[in-house]
């Protein structure tokens, strides 16, 4: 797979849609070919590049069908370095920007980089452990807003980060409709170990999930002194999202792409492997699943 940073080397390996197409069968078949119809694992090509035709049920499957380029409505070399930009871009890219870049409509730029922001999205294989720090906070909108409660288009999302020294090991975010127990639980559930040693702030939701077995330290706020590195993810994370994407919609795919690249920043290159190798293994989406809001 693809190991620099440079833009000629990538273009060098992936520069036109066969090479492209290597790669996803490689990822999609490591094991070889198997029909998702009938399991037989012989196959004859097609005229079609990359296809498999099973030599039982005779039924074809291309690299790219039951995958997120399903369908894909341009050519395969030009999502290639959709997501190359997307995984590279220090700041992030916007599909404003991917439009004018890749020549693509403004309506494809968006639903394929929103395709790429839903591979994203946590696979809860690791929970944070250690010194863990939560909060919440409102994103978007105009005016203050009380504790715990939305207001017009302020979005409450809330964050979790591990600390490492000073600084910041892993992190997750996500965005709940109140900051009630019954929306909290389900976050501590999914992103932080038992063991964990959770500092928070005095809000009475944290008393009760600390009855409910989880290892909970809370202290007042001292105007986010005592959270000094939750809270500069906080700042991080609105000045990211204003800077590229001014205001958006649905919050939790950009919150999934901003903790996505943030735990993975060390790995600069291999964030395109690992997005590529998500992609080929993701069911497809369709736009109305894309951009449904729950």
């Amino acid at each position: 797979m693809f190991t620099g940073l440079s833009i000629y080397d990538f273009q060098e390996q992936f520069g036109d849609d066969e090479s492209c197409i290597d790669a996803l069968v490689k990822l999609k078949w490591p094991d070889g070919f198997k029909c998702r119809y009938c399991s037989y694992g012989n196959y004859c090509k097609t005229k079609r590049y990359g296809e498999r035709r099973c030599c039982s049920c005779k039924k074809p499957e291309s690299a790219t069908a039951h995958t997120l380029f399903h369908k894909l409505k341009f050519p395969i070399h030009k999502a290639f370095m959709m997501i190359y930009l997307i995984s590279t871009t220090k700041k992030g890219i916007s599909a404003l920007e991917l439009h004018r870049k890749m020549g693509v409509h403004k309506r494809t730029a968006l639903l394929f980089k929103r395709k790429v922001m839903a591979s994203m999205s946590s696979l809860l294989l690791f929970k944070m452990d250690g010194e863990v720090e939560v909060d919440e906070t409102h994103v978007g909108g105009k005016g203050k807003v009380k504790r715990g409660r939305a207001k017009g288009d302020k979005k409450l999302v809330v964050i979790g980060i591990q600390r490492s020294g000073k600084g910041i090991s892993r992190a997750y975010a996500r965005q709940i409709d109140n900051a009630g127990v019954k929306e909290l639980k389900p976050f501590f559930q999914d992103h932080i170990a038992r063991e964990a040693q959770i500092k928070t702030d005095g809000w009475r939701s944290y008393r009760s999930l600390r009855k409910k077995g989880w290892n909970i330290t809370q202290e007042k706020s001292d105007g986010g002194k005592n959270f000094d590195a939750l809270h500069r993810f906080i700042m991080n994370f609105k000045a990211w999202l204003r800077g590229i994407f001014g205001s958006v919609r649905d919050l939790q795919p950009y919150l999934d792409e901003y903790v996505f690249k943030f735990n993975r920043h060390k790995l600069k290159g291999g964030i395109f492997n690992i997005l590529l190798k998500r992609m080929a293994n993701y069911p497809p989406r369709t736009r109305k699943e894309i951009f449904s809001v729950t």
